[in-house]
């Protein structure tokens, strides 16, 4: 249960984003790709910018860390070709009892979730793989390959990185928003599951300088779905078997330049994290400026 971060000694050379602060945005428009996984947090490769595997063991690839074309994990319907151990659905306190009455039980999360709490769990390592690059070979469960990590953005040694900053949600997903739940439309002020995005007015109510926020990302309301920004997507296309998963609001490959509010509040000498907050990976332009991103579902 150990990543090995061997960290840097040396942080001085290491820019990052002080407190107050606040970095330039991007905006997007209907069609661009939802792209950046290169230099975003989930290249664990060494060609990295943040947390990258070191010495002889490690890996220059990306993909690798969630995907690999052959040797896949199929439990629980893991797709797209899962390259990760991952804890049982069972091993996860659920939600429990929703507003609109629905129960969510240990072992009703679904595979979608199941694939980001392969890492984001607390328990499987970064480099818990089943089939790692070159002929180092196939472990049809998932095996901690003893690579070591380094993060060049704190000068301390821990064991593991996941557990000790707020990137870990853990086994207990009572207190975290339900996910594995189907979408009830009128409850808690869902919306009409074809209702598209892009249609849903979310800054009429607001002062005019929402219009300008963030170089009006906040009046567009566009998504990322299915690796683009689309103005054509609906609530539908954001829910798996129509219920709310972790993908529901998060493109693990979006690097989303788009909502600086939380840039001047990210690093932390205390809590190890990186200098880069990529948009918390959320699918709106935008992030959750305006509270855009729950609006864009609740109807509040």
């Amino acid at each position: 249960m150990k990543r090995f971060l061997t960290l840097a000694l040396a942080v001085a050379s290491v820019g990052f984003i002080a407190v107050g602060t606040a970095s330039a945005v991007d905006t997007y428009n209907d069609g661009d790709a939802a792209a950046g996984i290169g230099n975003s947090r989930h290249n664990l490769g060494s060609l990295g910018e943040h947390i990258t595997t070191t010495g002889s063991t490690g890996t220059t690839e990306i993909c690798v860390f969630c995907h690999t074309p052959h040797h896949t994990n199929t439990t629980n319907n893991l797709k797209p070709l899962w390259n990760r151990g991952t804890s049982a659905p069972t091993s996860f306190t659920a939600y429990g009892t929703t507003l609109g009455g629905s129960t969510i039980v240990s072992g009703d999360v679904g595979s979608t979730s199941l694939a980001c709490l392969s890492c984001h769990d607390g328990v499987t390592t970064f480099d818990n793989l089943l089939n790692t690059p070159g002929k180092s070979g196939v472990t049809a469960t998932g095996s901690d390959r003893q690579w070591s990590f380094w993060d060049p953005a704190v000068n301390t040694t821990v064991s593991d990185f996941m557990t000790s900053g707020r990137l870990n949600i853990g086994l207990n997903l009572s207190n975290d928003h339900p996910v594995s739940v189907t979408y009830t439309e009128g409850v808690a002020g869902l919306r009409d599951k074809t209702t598209t995005i892009f249609a849903i007015d979310v800054a009429a109510e607001l002062a005019a300088s929402a219009a300008t926020f963030d170089g009006g990302n906040l009046t567009k309301n566009l998504w990322a779905v299915k690796g683009y920004i689309d103005a054509g997507a609906t609530i539908q296309d954001l829910l798996r078997d129509d219920k709310v998963e972790c993908s529901s609001c998060h493109d693990p490959h979006f690097n989303n330049k788009s909502w600086n509010e939380i840039d001047g509040t990210y690093w932390s000498t205390t809590d190890l994290q990186e200098p880069e907050n990529n948009g918390l990976f959320l699918r709106r332009v935008g992030g959750n400026s305006g509270s855009g991103l729950c609006r864009t579902c609740h109807n509040k």
